[in-house]
């Protein structure tokens, strides 16, 4: 059965009916992953930074010999049309194919999984952003947002920023006024003696930080529709708490573009990214295909993940 039968099957199954048909369209989804518990710090970066991979072939998809079981955490939520709920079934469909069940629903099907294996936390929604890729540090359990907490997200005030995020139309717009305030200041003051040579040096760092961190990085961002899944070792966590390190995490994209909303490609994002949970991508991997659809229903119970 294809996806969009399949959809449409649950569809009838469900007695729902889809937010937004874009079925005809295509979208770029772009998939960013990293196992951390495998790759050095060399390697990492490589793998994190490396060239885009237009339309590859998909990874295998190597189930574990034995069922994982996780809890859903919320993350950082940013706007979209979804509530949390619809996004964790979603979520839990996807992590389905890879072995990974959900404890809770679980319970609730009747099954006492008896374990925990992992604490999966989940950011979603709608925001502006640069290079959608994973985080290239190491993050822990108590540094675990999409952008690391030794960086700041409002580049007005911190140069040393995360370069994935970029700037928003509004951070451009305040840097471009700061930065031509601060090159009229230099330019006035320029016999002022000390706090003239002053002003010339800001107005300089300023030009310089604009070139370095902006221009030469392509700095402006745009919308997107993201999910980044972070997954911990529940035995991790207990054990050294906020020095708990990620083991593996995958960030999702599609640009929101054209009126396009968080529910119209939600099950598409996640759907994509299968292959690449809890594994590594050399680079983000892009795909155009059909977006998916998002069904507002009562979950179902999967049979045969006992």
């Amino acid at each position: 059965m294809t996806r969009m039968a399949l959809a449409a099957a649950l569809l009838g199954a469900a007695g729902c009916s889809s937010v937004r048909d874009i079925t005809k369209e295509t979208l770029p989804v772009s998939v960013s992953a990293a196992n951390y518990s495998q790759l050095s710090d060399a390697e990492l970066y490589d793998h994190v930074y490396g060239s885009p991979n237009m339309n590859p072939a998909p990874p295998p998809e190597p189930r574990p010999t034995k069922p994982l079981f996780y809890l859903l955490l919320p993350g950082e939520i940013y706007p979209s049309d979804v509530p949390v709920e619809a996004v964790y079934r979603e979520m839990e469909l996807a992590l389905e194919k890879r072995g990974y069940f959900n404890v809770i629903y679980q319970m609730r099907a009747g099954h006492t999984p008896g374990r925990i294996d992992y604490l999966i936390r989940v950011h979603y929604g709608e925001r502006y952003w640069l290079n959608p890729i994973v985080r290239p540090d190491r993050i822990t359990w108590g540094n675990d947002g999409i952008v690391s907490s030794r960086y700041t997200a409002n580049l007005m005030s911190d140069w040393y920023f995360d370069d994935r995020v970029g700037l928003t139309p509004e951070e451009k717009l305040q840097l471009r006024g700061l930065y031509a305030a601060l090159k009229l200041g230099g330019a006035m003051s320029g016999n002022r003696g000390g706090a003239g040579n002053s002003s010339a040096a800001l107005s300089y760092q300023m030009d310089e930080a604009v070139s370095r961190d902006f221009v030469q990085a392509g700095g402006d961002s745009r919308n997107y529709c993201l999910v980044v899944v972070e997954a911990f070792r529940l035995e991790d966590v207990r054990r050294l708490n906020g020095k708990a390190p990620c083991a593996w995490a995958t960030f999702i994209a599609v640009p929101a573009e054209g009126g396009l909303k968080f529910s119209g490609v939600l099950r598409t994002m996640l759907q994509t990214a299968v292959p690449y949970y809890g594994g590594s991508t050399s680079g983000p991997q892009e795909y155009e295909v059909p977006p998916g659809k998002v069904f507002m229903g009562t979950p179902v119970e999967v049979p045969g993940h006992r």
